[in-house]
């Protein structure tokens, strides 16, 4: 009887935790036929629609995030195990480490020391070759780079044909290294395409907000003597009523301009998230190889899907403000 409780309690918890980030993104109320002129009841209902959805994302990004912080928080003491057999740091360097306030000197000497062990780099060496790089010096790095290439290589071999631990160490993690660079490429390019989505969206809002500065000026312009009228107190039911109108009528012209171009960016940001969902999942589990291959670890804790809920609750968010520009009708006295 216990295992099938457990079992209920399990199917009735599923679901929250299966929703993907393609469900909300159907269940978001799509923008009312009216742009400018709404009812209030429609417009409450739109809301109640969309905030329910909001709460749901909100919540259940909320509860995930921290689970996933949790078990972050589990291995991170076999990063810190892994950062310090690595870079042959001792428990006191580590401790030194995670001190937030190290002085200059004392970054320095554990950066030496972590690129010597590690690299055979000193940090002199370092500083030449940002020096280079800032010159233009192209050859210099070049030949530097072949150098120690040689020089490692030649440390490496034995006097014999047999290889010695270092050397097959060494192979090891030219194998592991190409498995990050392809890692590392793949990501770049899902960031890239990513990114140049956000960037289209940018410049739409950069454009829309000039020239919302520019309808908000003639509005302010328009609106700025009606509105003084209105605190004379010697004004009718009447007067009072078409100064109101005159003043709604402005507000109407300036959300018509405006109000299409900003449910634009909105609707291009709907269009643009469903294409990209596969493409949050894949950069997830991108950058959790990348982190395990980084830190040493046989994986990193990812919570696949996590990535496109958030995405999906940025949308809910942004569709909650399509009718900002949009005025309820005046009432009459």
């Amino acid at each position: 009887m216990k295992k099938i409780l457990i079992f209920f309690l399990f199917l009735c918890a599923f679901p929250v935790y299966s929703q993907s980030g393609m469900q909300f993104l159907t269940q978001l109320p799509p923008p009312a036929k009216s742009i400018c002129i709404i009812d209030t009841v429609e417009l409450e209902i739109y809301h109640s629609k969309l905030d329910k959805v909001t709460r749901q994302l909100d919540e259940l990004c909320a509860k995930r995030k921290a689970a996933l912080e949790e078990r972050i928080e589990k291995v991170k003491p076999d990063v810190e195990k892994n950062i310090a057999q690595d870079f042959n740091l001792s428990d006191a360097d580590l401790q030194k480490l995670k001190q937030k306030k190290l002085s200059d000197a004392e970054k320095k000497a554990l950066m030496d020391k972590m690129l010597k062990d590690k690299a055979n780099i000193s940090m002199k060496q370092i500083e030449q070759l940002k020096k280079m790089k800032k010159e233009g010096n192209k050859e210099g790095i070049r030949n530097w780079a072949e150098a120690y290439q040689t020089q490692q290589m030649a440390e490496l071999v034995s006097g014999d044909s047999t290889k010695t631990p270092e050397m097959i160490d060494f192979e090891k993690n030219l194998s592991k290294n190409k498995e990050l660079n392809d890692l590392m490429k793949e990501q770049k390019q899902i960031i890239d395409r990513i990114a140049a989505v956000d960037k289209r969206i940018t410049n739409k809002m950069i454009e829309f907000n000039k020239e919302d500065s520019i309808e908000t000026a003639i509005l302010d312009k328009n609106n700025e003597p009606l509105e003084e009228m209105l605190t004379k107190g010697n004004l009718s039911s009447d007067q009072r009523q078409t100064i109101l109108i005159k003043i709604a009528t402005n507000h109407l012209i300036y959300c018509e301009k405006i109000s299409p171009m900003y449910i634009d960016i909105i609707n291009d940001m709907r269009i643009s998230t469903e294409p990209l969902i596969p493409t949050y999942d894949r950069l997830e589990l991108v950058n959790a190889e990348i982190n395990a291959k980084t830190l040493g670890l046989k994986e990193w804790p990812v919570d696949p899907g996590l990535m496109q809920l958030e995405a999906v609750k940025s949308l809910a968010h942004a569709i909650a403000g399509v009718y900002k520009y949009t005025l309820l009708p005046p009432k009459r006295d």
